[in-house]
């Protein structure tokens, strides 16, 4: 018997456990962006986001050398330069370029479980 893990049984829609599985991943949670200010920062600072992020939608900077404007997001492979701010793969931290000094970051939060976690029946 294969496992059964959050994933499988929200693609499978039982009504009988998707209850459970949505508490657990926090669904409400994940369909609300969050904004986050990072307040004033060091220039070249990572923040630690909390929830994690699944999904950046917008990187605003606000104050500092750099010049305020978007920012596009890549991830931990790339080096923050001019352009871009690097989200850790886990979703937990964001890296800004230098002169960065306050920044404002929209984001879809990630499941509060991981999807692959074995399904625990409700007790």
């Amino acid at each position: 018997m294969a496992n059964v893990t959050l994933q499988s049984e929200l693609d499978d829609a039982n009504p009988g456990t998707v209850a459970d599985c949505l508490r657990q991943v926090k669904l409400g949670t994940m369909l609300t962006p969050l904004k986050f200010d990072t307040g004033v920062i060091s220039s070249s600072t990572s923040i630690i986001l909390s929830p994690p992020a699944l999904l950046v939608g917008t990187c605003r900077v606000v104050s500092g050398a750099a010049a305020a404007g978007a920012r596009t997001m890549s991830d931990m492979g790339d080096t923050p330069t001019a352009t871009v701010a690097t989200l850790s793969d886990d979703g937990t931290t964001i890296t800004f370029e230098a002169g960065v000094t306050e920044a404002v970051v929209e984001y879809i939060p990630r499941s509060a479980t991981a999807m692959d976690t074995l399904e625990q029946p409700a007790s």
